[in-house]
């Protein structure tokens, strides 16, 4: 069973279709709207389900003259709810954060503004390994980073499917002193902002 892509016209979503679902021994005609059937063949996908199953399922929670379409409406909203919420606990500052912690070599994640917004310590002990004059108390407070590239455009290569890690250069600077190196970037799960977590490379 393959899974529901979307129409390229962009107001495919809005389009009432009426189709015939063979639930059971039976076949019912519905009409719903695009999307919807979209939703319904991906949860299917999902489950392991035929779209017919489904159909059975909200039917047999309805109530006495209840309508079966707007039940499929509102088990598809439930279902879309339920992807969000996933993803919500998948994604953000805590799972970068972890990510980035769970590397045993030296790793960051970097926003678009150029802000190291989570590295770990063995990143720290890179930089303090590679600058004479850097104090053994130096955080990540006192550290500029850049890419040998535009960040829009690292983004956008990253985003293209099966592209996999982007290998480019960075410069690091503290004060007067600079670090080049070379690093392994991927898309970091943030939803609200673009970034990109960095695997430093052993020179």
């Amino acid at each position: 069973m393959a899974r529901a892509s979307p129409s390229p016209d962009p107001n495919w979503a809005f389009v009432p279709r009426f189709r015939v679902v063979r639930v059971g021994e039976e076949r019912k005609g519905l009409r719903l709207e695009e999307i919807f059937w979209a939703v319904l063949k991906d949860m299917a996908y999902k489950h392991d389900v035929s779209v017919g199953d489904i159909v059975r399922r909200c039917e047999e929670r309805l109530e006495p003259r209840g309508n079966l379409s707007s039940a499929l409406r509102v088990e598809a909203a439930r279902h879309l709810q339920a992807e969000l919420h996933s993803a919500r606990q998948r994604t953000g500052l805590k799972a970068v954060t972890n990510q980035v912690l769970a590397c045993p070599t030296p790793c960051f994640a970097l926003s678009e503004d150029r802000r190291l917004i989570a590295h770990n310590p063995p990143f720290i002990a890179f930089v303090q390994s590679r600058l004479s004059r850097l104090p053994l108390s130096t955080t990540v407070q006192g550290v500029r980073l850049s890419l040998d590239v535009q960040f829009s455009e690292l983004i956008e290569k990253l985003r293209i499917e099966g592209s996999g890690p982007a290998t480019v250069g960075f410069v690091i600077g503290v004060d007067d002193q600079l670090i080049r190196g070379r690093l392994n970037a991927v898309l970091a799960p943030l939803v609200e902002r673009d970034a990109i977590i960095g695997f430093v490379l052993p020179a």
